[in-house]
């Protein structure tokens, strides 16, 4: 049987055939991000821009005049996607365009000086220009032959030796000036960290805190340990002074149980939420199921075990070096803001200025959402398009005529998120990616996970407004207090 060539996949592709699209997507994938990593210097965005890029490809097959020219065709769609998304991140954030994304987030058990350096070697390879850098990750982090690099490039394999050639010597000098520790650390994160050290004596609850804290979450990579030392020595003052009573403790149980179980109408079939979480449960066979038991829990320590990077609410056995799916119902806690647009905490301190006005929103516009958690891990590098594809094959499974639309998603739990919105409805349908390394897990071992806002699936499902609950957990706590 004659083997297909490029041009017969391509060809193939464009009658729509799912293993010729594959086949595509397996070949360039990896170039692709690689295109879009020269632009942005950015892992994260990378993988947005190579995802948008390829579907974008896809869906315009019929503009390629030469088949046997995909390669070379593709990286122009991604470098262009990736300059449109590069810019308006920078657009978005307000920030220096050169500040370094968590493009690999160092480990917890690591030390400032150990993060720093981490910092400095992602720096060097930020320094690269956008032709050095690409080269590099095509030959060195994707692992493409000088042949299979320079096609795509569409240069002659010696233009791209020379190339990589330059990208060593310049790594190489920048190597040896981290070494000799005649590279500082970057002036502006080194102020940052004064800052948040200097507001943390003020209390965490100050606004001297909040301000510093809205500039250490855009810092990459994030200085965990100092956090952890602040946060620790804030929660040993503070216990130290009033232990929790047993009645606060009760309440606090009460509470976390609530929360990681769904609400009345989640889990009656007959109730659209409920509904669709059963069908998106049977769309999903391969995710055990698994509920936290809050009476295995000390919840005195759980304000601490966030911060020792440990976790309560992952399945037994999580820590082993296996591979597993598991899905979880909980309820979450989201924002609706002035313009009807319904953010997590972490979005809306993003975008708000000052405390007051945090608060003031997070009073006004709280709500609570019926979701399942996935969370998944393999033994093997998990990408941002495996989230990506496994919410793709769930739309088309629960809401197959909307139009789904994914935004990036900034969260220092994760190394690469996505926010998937259905058709106009304001509430996420998913927010999820690839998290930092995990704390506890053997090495090699990548975890994903992923939160499913249940009302707009059933939204989609039903064709009617589901919209979200009260945010009960601040009355129900209120309510309590005066017991």
């Amino acid at each position: 049987m004659k083997e297909n060539t490029e041009q017969d996949w391509v060809e193939s592709a464009r009658r729509r055939e799912p293993a010729a699209i594959a086949e595509l997507y397996r070949r360039y994938w990896r170039a692709a991000r690689a295109a879009a990593f020269g632009v942005t210097a950015d892992l994260d965005l990378a993988e947005d821009a190579a995802s948008e890029a390829f579907y974008a490809a896809i869906d315009g097959l019929h503009d390629l005049k030469d088949t046997q020219r995909f390669g070379p065709w593709l990286r122009t769609i991604v470098v262009r996607t990736a300059t449109h998304l590069h810019a308006a991140r920078a657009k978005e954030t307000a920030a220096d365009p050169h500040t370094l994304p968590d493009a690999q987030s160092p480990p917890p058990g690591l030390d400032l000086e150990q993060q720093e350096v981490i910092a400095l070697i992602h720096q060097a390879v930020r320094n690269l220009s956008q032709t050095l850098r690409e080269a590099m990750s095509l030959f060195y982090f994707e692992g493409y032959s000088l042949k299979e690099a320079a096609r795509f490039l569409d240069v002659p394999t010696g233009t791209l030796k020379r190339r990589l050639h330059e990208g060593r010597r310049r790594l190489r000098d920048s190597a040896e000036q981290i070494m000799k520790g005649t590279k500082p650390m970057d002036p502006q994160r080194e102020q940052i960290l004064r800052q948040l050290t200097n507001a943390a004596n003020e209390g965490i609850g100050s606004e001297a805190f909040y301000q510093a804290m809205r500039q250490v979450l855009r810092l990459r990579p994030m200085p965990h340990d100092l956090m952890r030392k602040l946060m620790q020595r804030h929660l040993a003052a503070k216990q130290g002074k009033t232990p929790m009573s047993p009645e606060k403790e009760r309440l606090l149980r009460e509470y976390f149980s609530r929360v990681f179980r769904h609400s009345e109408r989640a889990r009656d079939p007959n109730h659209p939420v409920g509904a669709v979480a059963n069908a998106i449960r049977a769309a999903l066979p391969e995710f055990q199921q698994w509920h936290v038991d809050m009476s295995q829990v000390d919840v005195s320590q759980l304000a601490r075990q966030m911060f020792d990077g440990k976790s309560f609410s992952m399945p037994p056995g999580f820590a082993e070096p296996s591979e597993a799916s598991y899905i979880s119902a909980r309820q979450a806690w989201l924002v609706q803001d002035g313009d009807g647009f319904v953010c997590t905490t972490y979005e809306l301190m993003q975008k708000t200025a000052d405390k007051q006005t945090l608060n003031a929103q997070i009073k006004q516009g709280s709500r609570s959402s019926d979701v399942l958690f996935l969370v998944w891990k393999r033994l093997e590098a998990l990408e941002l398009r495996a989230v990506e594809e496994l919410l793709r094959r769930l739309s088309e499974a629960i809401a197959p005529k909307l139009t789904v639309r994914f935004i990036t998603y900034e969260d220092p739990r994760y190394r690469a998120a996505l926010r998937m919105q259905l058709a106009d409805n304001p509430v996420p349908a998913a927010i999820g990616g690839v998290h930092n390394p995990w704390p506890g897990l053997p090495e090699g071992v990548s975890v994903a996970s992923v939160l499913l806002c249940l009302e707009p699936w059933a939204a989609a499902q039903t064709g009617q407004p589901v919209e979200l609950a009260p945010f009960w957990p601040l009355s129900f706590l209120d309510a309590n207090k005066s017991r």
